[in-house]
């Protein structure tokens, strides 16, 4: 479930997977319009790769629009997949470099 907590200011909750992914991708695309955005997803359960491909696309969009998305909050389980994909950097997830 995506809901506005303030101006540009979401939360995405729930389980995000191949099942809900498209209904999602068609309300971030909605509520995303180009400006400097967050989105929290401290409220997410269950994710797959469809979690990581809504995400990108939200900031391919953003980007497009002249705007930027911030990701709060993120998951292990979103984290975790995004590295095993090499897609971290891409959703601003990079580790930091340990010394």
């Amino acid at each position: 479930t995506l809901r506005t907590v303030a101006p540009g200011q979401f939360a995405l909750s729930g389980d995000v997977g191949m099942d809900t992914a498209a209904a999602l991708q068609a309300q971030l695309s909605t509520a995303l319009q180009g400006s400097n955005a967050s989105l929290d997803l401290a409220g997410l359960g269950k994710v797959d790769s469809a979690a990581v491909a809504l995400l990108l696309d939200a900031l391919r969009r953003q980007q497009q629009r002249g705007g930027t998305l911030q990701l709060h909050h993120v998951p292990d389980s979103l984290r975790v997949l995004a590295e095993l994909y090499e897609l971290a950097p891409l959703l601003g997830l990079a580790e930091e470099a340990k010394p």
